[in-house]
């Protein structure tokens, strides 16, 4: 490195404090700077100015050609970003914005890229330069520059220009500080001058020096007094006269306008160089008390504008107060006091300004704006002159009332009239309280009522009331008055403008005209004979949007040519030739509203037309009788939905009610079953795609569920924010209601959004309807569930009476009558008299009906102790097979006595069951025992065993005498028969195989059926299979006793205290078990 070269170390210098100086600035101007716009153009003009020197810097410490030329591309890029920077900074100090728009930016970003682009791939095209390492007057790079380069630095320079014609005229108009901040500027031009040097001689370097300049504007800037900067811009951007004030009220800057406005500011800079720092009281004092009057009413508004420029948002701040942003804090039409001043014009006229101020940043500095009011102040004026000329030419007083903030009211104008109208001076001054208190007391209350209603709601006045002159006559006053709106409304409180009407004996009379007077308030537009337009007032401005002098000395059929030809024409021009009042009410399609108008002669020979823009009403009664249509076709239809008689009946009517009085495109009730909402109808318009209707939980995240939990209609008005897995197609906005507790109806449609109220309310008192007859349907159902198991209960009990008195009496008379006769037999015979076969047989006749008494009540009890719980079957590993093989072989002499042929087939490996070994016995006995008894002689009984799907099967098979299938459900139920009645063709109580079944379910197992009449019958048990580990026992070979249809193991009997008993051959012998 040449450290030893002198003019190395100047420029390596040079640089290093330009980058300093320009990183420090843009870090001061970061905290300093308030205004948004002007710190973020200032921030970047001195960041990229730093890193241009450094940039710089590193040409001349880059060791290599190579590099030194990275850094030279590096500070061509970041050279060409200042310039953009420059602008944003132009823009925002001159308040014209022009960095805001999106245009713009997209254009800098543009042609940014396009010429960085062209920079950076320049070693590939050389199109932009070409470099060499110079040896003099130190080792440097040294570039060549060709004609896109010089393009580029032509467009640069340019837009730099610009920039410095856009801050001319701030700087131009600001009275303070102005010139200093205009040379501060034209530093960053010097450098220009050391470009063209270096250029063209060999005394500079031939490189950009602008760094070198911005960072003597930063220092200077720096070395400025805190704030004079962005003071200068506030001052400078206002074309309107504006002053800067410091939080004490000290003037800091000024501008041109303001100057020429006020005597005391003239003198040019010099002249604000003195006045800045002096107290604008003692400066200006007329300006001064009008603001302090202004700021009093701006606090009790509550309007201190700070705020806006903290939140550092681009645009949101009042870096460029323009006349929209002012105008919204602006008295639009304020009349001169104490707020306004009065200045004489250049020709001696009056002028009025309004002060309006606000917060100037983040600092204690505020802006004033003085805002040119007197073209509305005249025009205030002017209107004030047509309304007294209007009182005049009318019946009536009129009168200006204020309501003014913190309950502050006040009459600011009364006619002249006052003092013969209503015996009362026509003083402002405490008027409203002298006419209050003759308002009798009786009325009193109710007129200061209507009075703050009006104010309070910031709507028209109008109100009939009694008042009590001072001679003691009571006269009716009719009082009217419209809201004056004005953009200090809100500081100054409401103005209201009206008259007062003599309406004692014109009540009922001039009902008409009256109505016409006591809308003087509303919209008016007078006419003459010729239909030229000769007064508007101001609401009329607003409903037709157009200003009075646009109005003024048109044509009204050339003005409002839309109305030529239809009603409105028609009524006006009979007013005009009939010189009487009439009335109209229609729509205008003009203007597309509903208009309530009243036509009054005027003396001018031309007619007033006083109306009221009513289309808000008119929209109201249109949904008033939309309301009362669609409750009257709610009513009519609910007629229908109560005469239904089931759930699926109660769902289609509903969905008819929907389609007879809505016009949703969805609609779908649900019905809860348990905690389940089944869907029972879902409909959609055509084309729309629908949710798939599913029973969904009653505590998920649906519509129907929601309205049931809440027990109320809900809305979702948008249902891709439900928490569930539906997809909902063209459904985007949903309601529900429930029916009672017993489901859900849903409407829906296919844009988002809320549901109308009114319909909500409909849908409920349509729910509750549905509840009250889904309420009624199952009360129904379970009176005829009641009923059926009543007449169920009846017919079960004369099944049993008719099965138990020939089960009980046909065994007893066996019993009785074998009794008799063995008694017969053996009284007064001698023992070798007695017939000892006979008396045998009698005896097993007798141990016969014994048995089938004994199986009877067995049964009864059996079956009471199952359906109880009683009785203990408890499972264990058993073989199925043995006890199939084993029970054939106890039955096998039953069968062959009626001929049959029993058959078992239990295969070679034995089959599994877990069950109670007692509960198999009473399941396969009953079994076999039917087969056998339900089997004429000649037929086949089959037993087999097998093991399928997991589980162990006995199954019995008879080809008997069958039976009708529908007649098979009913089997299992106590008492019944394939036969029934005293005439039935078999013996039996009908409990066998309802003991069957209970056994059945009681060890976890089911039962099938499968009949046909005269075929035959195949019954099939299902019972849980046992391990391969769990080892079986074999039955016990113990006693059994007959049970209906088949017979119980003694073990079951003895565990129900069953007694056993054997008929032998010389008498009756009794085991029992305890």
């Amino acid at each position: 490195m040449p450290f030893g070269t002198p003019s190395y170390l100047i420029y390596l210098a040079v640089f290093a404090v330009a980058a300093a100086g320009c990183l420090a600035g843009a870090w001061q101007a970061h905290r300093q700077v308030s205004l948004p716009g002007v710190r973020r153009g200032l921030v970047g003009l001195l960041s990229t100015s730093g890193l241009w020197a450094l940039c710089h810097i590193g040409v001349f410490l880059a060791p290599g050609i190579g590099l030194k030329t990275v850094f030279y591309e590096a500070g061509l890029t970041v050279g060409f970003g200042t310039v953009f920077a420059w602008l944003w900074l132009c823009s925002a100090y001159s308040g014209r914005a022009l960095h805001r728009r999106p245009s713009v930016r997209w254009a800098a970003l543009i042609l940014f890229v396009a010429v960085t682009a062209t920079k950076l791939t320049n070693r590939w095209h050389g199109l932009y330069f070409s470099a060499e390492q110079a040896s003099g007057p130190f080792p440097h790079l040294a570039v060549d520059h060709h004609v896109i380069y010089w393009l580029t630095a032509g467009l640069s320079y340019a837009l730099a220009a610009v920039g410095f014609f856009m801050l001319a005229e701030p700087l131009r108009r600001a009275q303070v500080g102005g010139g200093k901040l205009a040379g501060l500027f034209g530093l960053m031009a010097l450098p220009l001058g050391a470009n063209a040097i270096g250029y063209a001689t060999p005394y500079l370097l031939d490189l950009s020096h602008e760094p070198v300049g911005v960072a003597a504007f930063a220092l200077g800037a720096l070395a400025l007094k805190k704030g004079q900067l962005e003071e200068a811009s506030r001052a400078g951007q206002e074309e309107r006269p504006s002053l800067v004030l410091s939080g004490s009220g000290q003037v800091r800057n000024y501008n041109q306008a303001a100057a020429e406005l006020f005597p005391a500011l003239r003198g040019g800079t010099s002249r604000g160089e003195e006045i800045a720092g002096r107290h604008l009281e003692e400066v200006l004092p007329q300006l001064g008390r009008a603001l302090e009057v202004e700021t009093m009413d701006g606090e009790g508004s509550g309007e201190d504008g700070s705020g806006e420029e903290d939140s550092g948002e681009e645009g949101s701040g009042r870096e460029a107060l323009g006349e929209d942003a002012l105008n919204g804090k602006m008295l639009g039409e304020g009349m001169p006091g104490e707020e306004t001043l009065e200045v004489a014009g250049a020709g001696g006229e009056a002028r009025y300004y309004r002060p309006v101020e606000s917060q100037a940043g983040r600092g204690a500095g505020r802006l004033v704006v003085l805002q040119d009011v007197t073209e509305q102040v005249l025009r205030r004026r002017e209107r004030a002159s047509r309304l007294e000329a209007i009182s005049d030419s009318m019946p009536g007083l009129a009168f200006e009332f204020r309501a003014g903030p913190g309950g502050e009211r006040s009459v600011e104008f009364i006619g002249e009239e006052a003092e013969s109208f209503l015996g009362l001076s026509s003083s402002p001054e405490g008027f409203y309280e002298r006419f209050a208190e003759r308002v009798p007391e009786g009325h009193r209350e109710e007129f200061l009522q209507s009075v703050e209603e009006a104010v309070e709601g910031r709507s028209a006045w109008r109100h009939e009331f009694p008042f009590d002159r001072p001679g003691g006559e009571r006269i009716w006053l009719l009082g009217s008055a419209e809201l004056e709106e004005d953009g200090r409304s809100a500081e100054t409180g409401a103005l209201f403008r009206g008259l007062l009407l003599d309406i004692t004996r014109r009540k009922e009379a001039e009902r008409r005209r009256e109505k016409v007077i006591s809308r003087v308030t509303d919209g008016i537009i007078e006419v003459g004979p010729e239909w030229q337009v000769t007064l508007v007032n101001d609401q009329a401005e607003a409903a037709y949007g157009m200003t009075e002098e646009e109005m003024l000395g048109r044509n009204a059929w050339e003005l409002f040519s839309g109305m030529e030809g239809t009603e409105f024409e028609k009524v006006y021009r009979e007013a005009m030739r009939f010189r009487e009042p009439a009335e109209i009410e229609g729509y205008y399609s003009g203007m597309g509203e509903w208009f309530d108008v009243q036509v009054y002669p005027n003396e001018d020979g031309g007619l007033s037309f006083c109306f009221r823009v009513i289309t808000d009403r008119k929209k109201r009664e249109r949904s008033l009788r939309k309301r009362r249509e669609k409750i009257e076709a709610l009513y009519e239809a609910s007629g229908s939905l109560l005469q239904a008689t089931s759930r699926p009946e109660v769902s289609a009517r509903i969905h008819g009610v929907l389609g007879d009085v809505f016009d949703y495109p969805f609609c779908h009730t649900g019905f809860l079953e348990g905690e389940t909402i089944v869907p029972r109808q879902t409909e959609a318009a055509p084309g729309l795609a629908m949710p798939k209707p599913e029973p969904r939980p009653k505590s998920g995240d649906t519509v129907a569920a929601r309205a049931l939990r809440a027990g109320e209609a809900v809305v979702v008005e948008r249902t891709r924010h439900l928490d569930n897995s539906i997809s909902y197609g063209d459904l985007r906005a949903a309601a529900g209601v429930p029916i009672g507790n017993h489901g859900a109806i849903v409407i829906g449609r296919a844009e988002e959004g809320r549901f109308d109220q009114t319909d909500l309310h409909l849908l409920e008192v349509l729910g509750a309807y549905a509840a009250l007859v889904v309420g009624r349907v199952e009360r129904e159902e379970r009176l005829r569930s009641a009923k059926n198991e009543a007449e169920e209960a009846s017919r079960m009990k004369t099944a049993f009476l008719a099965n138990m008195s020939h089960e009980i009496r046909t065994p007893l008379t066996s019993i009785l009558g074998f009794a008799d006769m063995i008694g017969e037999e053996v009284e007064g015979a001698s023992r070798s008299e007695i017939d000892l076969p006979a008396l045998r047989e009698f005896a097993g006749l007798i141990e016969h009906s014994g048995e089938r008494l004994m199986e009877t009540l067995t049964g009864v009890l059996n079956l009471s102790r199952l359906e109880a719980g009683e009785m203990d079957l408890s499972p264990e590993p058993a073989c199925l097979s043995e006890q199939a093989r084993q029970l054939a072989r106890e039955l096998r002499p039953q069968a062959e006595e009626k001929g049959l042929e029993l058959q078992v087939e239990a295969g070679a490996a034995p089959v599994r069951v877990w069950a109670d070994e007692g509960g198999l016995q009473i399941v396969i006995r009953n079994l076999l025992s039917n087969a056998i008894k339900y089997t004429d002689e000649g037929g086949r009984v089959r037993v087999r065993t097998y093991e399928e799907d997991g589980r162990a099967a006995v199954e019995v098979e008879d080809n008997g005498i069958g039976m009708d299938p529908e007649v098979a459900e009913d089997l299992f139920e106590p008492f019944r028969q394939a036969s029934e009645g005293f005439g039935r063709e078999y013996e039996g109580t009908g409990l066998g195989l309802a003991v069957t079944c209970r056994a059945t379910e009681r060890m976890e197992g089911s039962i099938e059926v499968d009949t046909e009449k005269g075929e035959g019958t195949c019954f099939t048990v299902w019972l849980p299979q046992a391990s391969g580990s769990q080892e079986s026992t074999s039955p016990a070979d113990e006693d059994i006793i007959p049970a209906d249809g088949g017979i119980f193991s003694a073990g079951v009997a003895q565990a129900s205290g069953f007694r056993k008993h054997n008929v032998r051959e010389h008498g009756v012998e009794e085991t029992s078990w305890p």
